[in-house]
């Protein structure tokens, strides 16, 4: 093998493949819905094949800013949810980015993913939300280091997830808050999973 086969094959293995991570967590998730989700006392509904996604749009993976300055950021807030109750959550800022031209920007929360890492939690409506997607809104998570607050941060849409109060309304939900609903369409991550608004 020359030189040449070695950098080329060096840098397939350390490339990204974004949308091979990407169907791989929509299999885990149709997976989990199949075989793990508790329906906590509802039928599993008529029509319900597995989760539903829009097609991989890679207009969508968008590079944001976190603006830390804005009113609340560093609180404490309460956040409303499905079942009557209030999550508290620690502010993180604003999320700004630019999508179809214009700049939007995202109230965002300091969570932990699955694993304990710190994540940016982001709960929004669009304008597909009631229509092609759940009318009380998705859930999509960018990586966030609390260490470099000022380095851009990737907001990936095509992740976004539907709340599991979707499926059951026996789950505790958090609500977006009411300024995070974007006046566009994002047509990207988790569609409805019925063929009719439930």
């Amino acid at each position: 093998m020359t030189d040449d086969h070695a950098t080329e094959d060096e840098h397939h293995h350390h490339a990204y493949d974004w949308q091979a991570d990407l169907l791989a967590m929509r299999d885990a998730t149709a997976h989990y819905y199949e075989h793990q989700f508790d329906w906590r006392g509802h039928e599993r509904p008529a029509g319900f094949t597995g989760p539903r996604f829009f097609e991989p749009a890679p207009e969508w993976r968008l590079a944001a800013r976190l603006d830390s300055t804005v009113p609340g950021a560093g609180d404490h807030a309460e956040i409303a949810t499905s079942t009557g109750q209030v999550r508290q959550m620690h502010v993180a800022g604003d999320l700004v980015f630019d999508a179809q031209g214009a700049e939007h920007r995202l109230s965002a929360f300091v969570s932990q993913d699955a694993h304990g890492y710190e994540v940016l939690f982001v709960p929004f409506r669009d304008a597909t939300s009631g229509t092609e997607t759940y009318g009380a809104g998705r859930y999509v998570e960018a990586p966030f280091d609390s260490d470099a607050p000022d380095e851009p941060i990737e907001l990936d849409f095509n992740f976004a997830y539907n709340p599991s109060c979707v499926y059951s309304a026996a789950y505790d939900c958090p609500y977006p808050p009411p300024q995070n609903k974007l006046p566009i369409p994002v047509r990207a991550g988790e569609r409805l999973p019925y063929d009719e608004p439930h």
